[in-house]
């Protein structure tokens, strides 16, 4: 008697198992999405930095290929900056980047301030502002310089 309870039991569980198993099953991809992505490369020649007094820091803007309201709400824009020398010791750093420096201020003592690169971005004018923010807010022309930079966007 025990032993065919036991198998009903045992029949019962696998019917119910198999069945919720074959249910779940689904032959259909409309659940997957794909992801996109575009990179985009911009060179900013040193002459191509101008003060911003408003925000005080060199702003160089730049055209973007292309962004959407998909991209900005849902996605991921990520952006890099390229230091040193290229093929010798290059190295790609996420923006923003943050570095602190220690002046000599000409009269025997140091300045000590951080400078910020950075980029903000918009899709409603289809423009990138790659920035250099020196902490203490002096116009220093030697932050002016050539940078390569990258955007990755992702959707």
């Amino acid at each position: 008697m025990k032993n065919k309870r036991l198998t009903s039991l045992l029949s019962g569980v696998l019917f119910i198992g198999t069945a919720l198993f074959l249910s779940s099953c689904s032959s259909s991809n409309d659940d997957i999405a794909e992801t996109n992505w575009d990179i985009q490369q911009y060179t900013v020649n040193a002459s191509e930095w101008s003060w911003s007094t408003v925000n005080r820091r060199w702003e160089a803007a730049k055209q973007l290929k292309y962004i959407d309201d998909f991209i900005y709400e849902s996605g991921a824009v990520i952006g890099y900056v390229f230091l040193g020398d290229q093929n010798v010791n290059e190295v790609q750093v996420q923006l923003p980047y943050v570095k602190s420096y220690l002046e000599d201020d000409g009269s025997g003592g140091t300045i000590d301030f951080t400078e910020t690169i950075g980029y903000e971005y918009s899709y409603l004018t289809n423009r990138v502002t790659f920035f250099i923010e020196p902490s203490d807010g002096f116009q220093d022309v030697n932050a002016k310089v050539t940078y390569n930079f990258r955007i990755v966007m992702i959707w």
